[in-house]
């Protein structure tokens, strides 16, 4: 199986399984059929949210998306914790381009969803049990994302310089040097150019 379809398909169960804690049953019902396309900074592939109930999730789309979101995964994270869209933007750990009340309408609906273990724990263990074992939870959780934030800079060091997928931050600064080297070889030549056509 391809690794995209793989990580597609797992992202379409985590986001199935996360939608039944929303308070409405079907939050993305309106927006059906709409498409986002979501470009994670840890993927070299774009990955196309099929919004509706439920969603569904490929790593490749034949059409043109209504958005595009480019992130991480610990802003999408924040996102989820209800970070301000435009904060993200300002900071440049977040780019949207094409519908953005879409966008606001999909980060709206993640926000909203509060998993509730307690409740249905505690018809099994009691209420005091439940308790510790939701505290439990929240501290895993906060330990898994301090986990995920240095997986993800593990995956991008891995990206960069293992698999060299994606160039590293000083070949980049060097290939834009180049080409403004170039661009003034360019505009130096033209301007030679330019006064040996005068003197004919």
């Amino acid at each position: 199986m391809h690794l995209a379809t793989l990580v597609a398909g797992s992202l379409e169960a985590a986001l199935g399984h996360l939608l039944t804690y929303h308070p409405n049953p079907r939050p993305l019902a309106d927006c059906r059929g709409q498409v986002v396309e979501l470009k994670l900074a840890e993927l070299p592939w774009p990955l196309f949210l099929i919004l509706g109930h439920p969603v569904q999730v490929y790593s490749r789309y034949g059409g043109d998306p209504q958005a595009t979101l480019s992130v991480s995964l610990s802003v999408l994270a924040d996102i989820q914790q209800g970070a301000p869209l435009s904060e993200l933007v300002q900071q440049n750990k977040l780019e949207i381009s094409g519908d953005m009340q879409l966008v606001g309408k999909l980060a709206q609906v993640l926000t909203g969803i509060e998993p509730d273990i307690t409740e249905p724990l505690s018809k099994i263990v009691g209420d005091g049990m439940a308790y510790r074992v939701q505290n439990l939870g929240q501290s895993l959780l906060a330990m898994g994302k301090k986990h995920l934030d240095a997986t993800q800079a593990h995956l991008g060091d891995y990206l960069v310089e293992e698999r060299r997928v994606s160039p590293a931050a000083d070949e980049v600064a060097r290939f834009c040097r180049q080409v403004d080297e170039l661009e003034q070889r360019a505009q130096t030549l033209a301007r030679r150019l330019a006064a040996m056509e005068s003197c004919r």
